[in-house]
């Protein structure tokens, strides 16, 4: 769909700069279908651009728009937070920045997540995957790498040159949380299309995987693979097993980046990691505890993760409360009592 717009380039300041109501732009198409771009705030000089994101968008992804968009441009409300969207209020927000570099790269993301709304129903994938977290996770970083592709390939901007973690100091799990959806999500979307094009993209939004381990091995995701695999976590005689979830790859790789002696680990799953299982059991003795097995495809990357996994995990509790860890086969099986004063990150998501 070609764009033409109602108002002349460089009068959009002037017409519209100033103002707090709407200054629509008028797409067009051959078939006469109109798509109204509507802008809200005092749109900074950048924003005459959108109308040809709009354009670039629907030639690199090879999907048109089919509904009206309203971009909100309003002053930054936190550092780092430069604009979103919102798949059940269809709410896009920019910050009004000065850099019209920035700017164009954040109109350009949040008016893909548009597109990508109207082709798929975003706010319908997320309530289905809502109960599930690392589902949910999996679903967003197929949202976000899509777009973050989009804009490493239409602004030329090499975003995996700065996905890496530090080799040392602590660092942030929003970082770590980034790095995995605009990174991992974009490396992902990346294998999909060169297996089978954007049509074999199309095919992931409707069928969506559901573990973040996925995320981090497409192939098994190409290979067939959607469902995270099943694990009991295993009893001892008299336990009693009160719940059970499965934490997914993501969490199993968050505990161990947290820290710089366990990060360099990371590159040992090397596609190894199978499926996990967290449960809180009673036991025969009147205790409850935390029982979280992590199953792997060889034996040897459970003996080398285990020492690790008890390293990030005593971090993350209240220093009267350990952690034991053992081997079985290709499990790993770490445990430790729960507490009312319990400090644990590990039993949050």
């Amino acid at each position: 769909m070609k764009y033409w717009k109602a108002i002349a380039a460089g009068a959009i300041a002037l017409v519209c700069g100033l103002s707090v109501g709407a200054c629509s732009l008028q797409p067009g198409g051959a078939t006469g279908d109109r798509v109204v771009l509507a802008f809200e705030g005092d749109a900074p000089e950048w924003a005459d651009t959108a109308t040809s994101v709009m354009s670039e968008l629907e030639q690199w992804r090879g999907l048109s728009f089919q509904e009206d968009v309203r971009v909100t441009f309003q002053s930054q409300s936190e550092p780092g937070l430069n604009g979103w969207y919102n798949s059940q209020t269809k709410q896009l927000v920019v910050a009004a920045t000065d850099s019209e570099r920035l700017g164009r790269s954040v109109l350009l993301h949040e008016l893909f997540h548009a597109l990508q709304d109207q082709r798929f129903d975003l706010y319908t994938l997320r309530q289905q995957s809502a109960a599930r977290p690392d589902a949910n996770r999996a679903l967003s970083a197929i949202i976000e790498g899509e777009a973050m592709l989009a804009v490493s390939e239409l602004m030329n901007y090499d975003f995996l040159a700065h996905a890496r973690l530090p080799a040392a100091d602590p660092i942030r799990d929003e970082r770590f949380e980034n790095i995995f959806l605009y990174g991992d999500g974009m490396k992902f979307i990346t294998a999909v299309r060169e297996a089978g094009g954007w049509e074999a993209v199309d095919r992931v939004f409707q069928d969506p995987p559901q573990s973040t381990t996925l995320i981090f091995n497409p192939d098994r995701y190409l290979a067939g693979e959607r469902e995270p695999k099943s694990l009991d976590v295993p009893l001892d005689p008299g336990d009693r097993l009160q719940n059970q979830i499965a934490r997914g790859e993501y969490q199993v790789r968050l505990l161990l980046a947290r820290q710089p002696e366990t990060r360099s680990l990371l590159d040992t799953f090397d596609g190894a990691y199978e499926t996990d299982a967290f449960a809180t059991i009673a036991t025969s003795g009147g205790e409850t505890v935390h029982r979280w097995a992590i199953a792997f495809s060889r034996p040897d990357v459970a003996a080398d993760l285990v020492d690790a996994v008890a390293a990030a995990i005593a971090t993350e509790l209240d220093s009267n409360v350990t952690p034991t860890t053992s081997v079985r086969g290709s499990l790993v099986v770490a445990e430790w009592q729960t507490g009312d004063d319990e400090i644990d990150r590990v039993d949050a998501d």
